[in-house]
């Protein structure tokens, strides 16, 4: 009340409003007052706690969530990793078994190339040793003539 009053006087006074009309609006703004909802600081940094609090318990939640989430996903990739592991492996073994035919018809082919080139090489001494034999009789022969 003491602010109606005061707040009445200065109207009169400082105003020049009618004492009715004085009284009107400083129960005007003493209702406005009383109804409107003004923040201090206690009010705020209680709400603020309780934003806090439920934001920790969200986050836990979220967190929660998040390592059951990578749980998942770890495991997914393990198991993707594992199938791609033998599906390497399964095709490093197939190469294996495809170089081991191919060097071994190499192998046969130098080996068959050795047995041909041994065959010509004993075919050319054969026939050097011929032709020397039969050269040598030849000028033996022409000799005793």
């Amino acid at each position: 009340m003491a602010l109606h009053a005061a707040a009445v006087e200065i109207l009169i006074e400082k105003g020049r409003f009618e004492p009715e009309v004085a009284l009107g609006i400083a129960e005007a703004i003493e209702a406005s007052v009383m109804h409107a909802q003004f923040v201090t600081v206690p009010i705020l940094d209680a709400r603020l706690q309780e934003i806090k609090a439920e934001m920790r318990i969200a986050g836990m939640g979220l967190e929660s969530k998040l390592n059951a989430s990578t749980q998942s996903l770890d495991a997914k990739i393990d198991r993707k990793f594992g199938e791609l592991d033998a599906k390497i492996d399964l095709k490093f073994g197939e190469l294996d078994a495809k170089i081991d035919v191919k060097f071994a018809e190499l192998v046969t082919l130098v080996e068959q190339t050795k047995a041909e080139l041994v065959r010509w090489v004993l075919l050319v001494m054969l026939a050097n040793v011929a032709l020397s034999a039969g050269l040598a009789a030849a000028l033996n022969a022409f000799k005793s003539l």
